[in-house]
């Protein structure tokens, strides 16, 4: 039943990695998103574009005009979403904690290869998940 406890002992660290900054922040980020009235109607809006461009361009006869303007406005209505202060700060957060997730993945790989978990570290480029691919983790 050691499969058991080491479930368990995962969950516990888990537990514990809800409560590092880097989470904790990413969390109160996605609240300050989801009060921004504005920014919410733009992706509405942008959702509903890329929905329109979708069944415009599955009919059998195209309106490529209509399709070049729904696709102008996707694009600018896209920009216009990535320059929310909000959105900036949720990106530049979840890049720090996709790095954290991909060590703590390259930890566990190494582990069950056989490899020194204690000196993992995930190369600038950052882990693609295939060891073939890579030759800067060591495992």
């Amino acid at each position: 039943m050691e499969n058991f406890d080491i479930i368990y002992e995962f969950r516990l660290l888990a537990k514990k990695l809800q409560q590092d900054d880097r989470i904790v922040y990413l969390d109160q980020v996605r609240k300050k998103l989801d009060m921004d009235q504005e920014l919410q109607d733009q992706i509405q809006k942008f959702n509903a574009l890329q929905y329109e461009y979708r069944i415009e361009s599955a009919k059998e006869v195209k309106d490529e005009a209509k399709l070049q303007n729904i696709n102008k406005e996707i694009v600018s209505l896209y920009a216009d979403i990535m320059a929310n202060e909000f959105m900036v700060e949720y990106n530049e957060c979840k890049d720090e904690v996709d790095k954290l997730t991909t060590l703590v993945q390259a930890i566990i790989t190494a582990a069950i290869n056989g490899g020194d978990p204690m000196i993992v570290e995930v190369p600038e480029g950052g882990c693609t998940g295939s060891c073939s691919s890579c030759s800067g983790c060591g495992i």
